[in-house]
This record gives C-alpha cells, sequence and structure tokens, in this order.
C-alpha cells in the first residue's frame, strides 16, 4: 500500500474520531491544563509563558464555544490530508539526504 493510501486510511479514521470525540475533549475541566502541559512539551516554553499567551487568555471562551470551533478545526485537517503534509514530513524525516 502505498503512503498515500495510509494517510488517506489515517485521514478517514482520524476525522471520524474526531467528530464524536473532540468537543468532549475541549469542555472536560483538565484540557486547559493539558494544553499548557502539550504546547510547553513540544515549544520548550515554560508553562508560565504559555499560560500568559494570547491563546491560553482565550481559552475560557474557546472551551464554552468548542462546537463553533469543531468545523475549523476540521477544515485544517483537512486542508493538510489535501496538501499530503503528513506523508511529505514522513518522509522528510527518514530521508537520508537531509
Amino acid at each position: 500500500m502505498s503512503l498515500h493510501l495510509y494517510e488517506e486510511k489515517w485521514f478517514r479514521k482520524a476525522i471520524a474520531g474526531f467528530r464524536k470525540a473532540w468537543v468532549q475533549m475541549v469542555k472536560k475541566a483538565d484540557s486547559f491544563e493539558a494544553f499548557v502541559k502539550g504546547i510547553a512539551a513540544v515549544t520548550g516554553l515554560p508553562e508560565a509563558t504559555v499560560r500568559a499567551s494570547i491563546p491560553a487568555q482565550n481559552w475560557k471562551e474557546f472551551q464554552a464555544n468548542a462546537d463553533k470551533y469543531l468545523e475549523i478545526a476540521i477544515r485544517k485537517i483537512e486542508a493538510a490530508f489535501r496538501a499530503h503534509k503528513w506523508s511529505e514530513k514522513y518522509k522528510a524525516a527518514f530521508s537520508t539526504t537531509g
């Protein structure tokens, strides 16, 4: 199976699960802490810096209106899928030429 076929399979599974779980996940009481810890881990920024950021300051509004943001998140995932970002990044990560 080609990498693009795996990517499509992943995309279909991800969207199906995403629609069911994303709003519930965002609305959980501990989602803000998970957001802070996740961003800090990925960026290397201190958690205090993440908590003071504009996205963190807007979290309560985002959390209260998660339903409104679901379609925006799905559109971004779909755009990444159409651009083959996953497969391209996967190939780049395992490239022996870079």
